[in-house]
């Protein structure tokens, strides 16, 4: 058979080859009936529903709510039982020289009390507005644990569109650096190559399998994030639309994260809620003013006088604090500390998001601009890649060339994925800063949970317990599709 027969043979060949894996790429992109797409908004209503962070989250908050019960708990009257039942022994020496004077007896006693108090130095309103503002700063915290949720959701599902989109771009480099080494050795055995251009093809190669390896370790850790900040693994992800709603210019992004940032406002009622705690402990130097009543029945109490005795009395009783050791006074020095350290971090959570907000615009700048750089960029690698095969065809070009010329074709391409995925996070992250990356300003369609309820439930509540059932309705997936 001759070299022309041979070259023929392997030609055909690697032809096929081509066709094969062609055929093979177009049935695996073809996305299964059964998998329904997931979009952003979908992750973030399971994320919603179903994080135990989250959870954990609002069941801090529903026990913030009881500090205002316990509050207001000091407007109210406390009522006490008392009884106490045992034997009595008693001696008598004046009945000595006409009998035994020792006695022994059952002694009885029952008593009721109630106090109401009148007058506590005016630390009840102190500490309801204190334990109010706690809560206020407890759902503003709340609020900022939902945004950082929505942010790593949003993380994560990126991420698996962007490894994706990458794995993908690398697989297809694969074959095509496969097909041109089986071409690049069929060459050689025909003396048109040397098998230096082998070992270049090869080397190409073998690199481009280290790089899927690395994008696969990625998306694999993508994929396990998604999972546990959403409760499921991740299907078929849909590319989000984001559109820039948030502030147009950067003022106004600055303005909003320094008043609607949950952080901020989170701050705020702190510093409020220190004020509260000074006047709370300034009370405790004022006097105490409370309304006592008891009643009592006693029998067997004297074995010598025996018989049963009833008492019962009204009484106001006025406490008047001198001196105790100096520590009331040193609790309001701390409380005014404490005040001053609430005004530095409410400073400091401003400074915080005027810093996110500048962060997440200037990558959304950047982003957009490497967009287009990157548009271009591809544009211009796939032409240059066309040119560059058909000059090695005619031998101006090593095969080295071509290899250069697709591996940069690719770098553009990840670079456009990368870009992308850049642009879409940063969008979120200047909402996250402004505050608008809640349920209630993003509408997802889902039952949103409502703190005011649990508060409603406890905060006027005398006696007995609280349904610990203020999680999200369990609504339907279909429902928030």
């Amino acid at each position: 058979m001759t070299d022309r027969k041979v070259r023929d043979i392997k030609f055909r060949q690697l032809f096929v080859n081509k066709v094969l894996a062609g055929t093979a790429a177009f049935f695996l992109s073809i996305p299964s009936a059964h998998a329904e797409p997931t979009t952003l908004e979908q992750a973030w209503v399971l994320a919603y529903r179903n994080n135990p962070s989250l959870q954990a989250k609002r069941a801090e908050l529903r026990a913030l709510d009881e500090q205002v019960s316990q509050a207001l708990s000091h407007w109210r009257p406390s009522i006490d039982a008392t009884g106490s039942v045992g034997r009595t022994y008693q001696y008598a020496p004046q009945i000595d020289p006409f009998g035994d004077g020792r006695f022994t007896g059952t002694a009885r006693s029952y008593g009721a009390q109630v106090t109401q108090p009148l007058f506590r130095g005016f630390r009840t309103r102190a500490e309801t507005e204190s334990a109010g503002k706690q809560v206020e700063a407890g759902r503003a915290r709340l609020e900022s644990a939902e945004q950082q949720l929505f942010l790593d959701t949003a993380s994560a599902f990126l991420g698996v569109l962007r490894d994706d989109a990458i794995l993908s771009l690398q697989r297809h480099h694969e074959r095509i650096l496969e097909e041109k080494l089986q071409e690049t050795r069929v060459r050689a055995e025909a003396g048109e190559l040397t098998q230096t251009d082998v070992r270049q093809a090869e080397s190409r190669l073998a690199r481009a399998h280290v790089s899927r390896y690395q994008t696969e370790n990625a998306l694999t850790q993508d994929r396990a994030a998604y999972t546990r900040l959403v409760g499921a693994e991740p299907d078929t992800l849909v590319s989000p639309a984001l559109p820039p709603d948030t502030p147009k210019t950067l003022a106004d992004l600055f303005e909003a994260a320094g008043t609607k940032n949950p952080d901020v406002i989170a701050s705020l009622h702190s510093v409020e809620q220190a004020k509260a705690d000074i006047r709370l402990n300034r009370g405790s130097l004022l006097p105490e003013i409370n309304l006592v009543g008891n009643s009592q029945f006693s029998t067997g109490q004297s074995l010598t006088v025996p018989g049963r005795s009833d008492s019962s009395q009204v009484l106001v009783q006025m406490t008047v604090p001198l001196y105790r050791s100096g520590a009331d006074y040193s609790k309001t020095r701390a409380a005014q500390q404490t005040l001053t350290q609430r005004s530095e971090e409410l400073d400091e959570a401003r400074h915080r998001a005027h810093e996110q907000a500048n962060d997440a615009w200037q990558a959304l700048m950047t982003g957009r601009a490497a967009m287009e750089a990157d548009e271009s960029g591809v544009k211009a690698a796939t032409e240059a890649l066309e040119g560059v095969k058909e000059e090695n065809r005619i031998g101006t070009r090593t095969t080295l060339d071509v290899l250069n010329a697709e591996q940069e074709l690719l770098d553009a391409q990840i670079d456009r994925v990368k870009a992308r995925h850049d642009r879409d996070f940063a969008v979120l992250q200047m909402k996250a800063s402004a505050g608008l990356l809640t349920t209630r300003e993003l509408k997802l369609p889902t039952d949103r949970y409502d703190p005011e309820l649990h508060y409603r439930d406890v905060r006027a509540q005398w006696a007995g317990f609280s349904r610990d059932d203020y999680a999200v309705p369990p609504d339907s997936l279909a429902a928030a599709r």
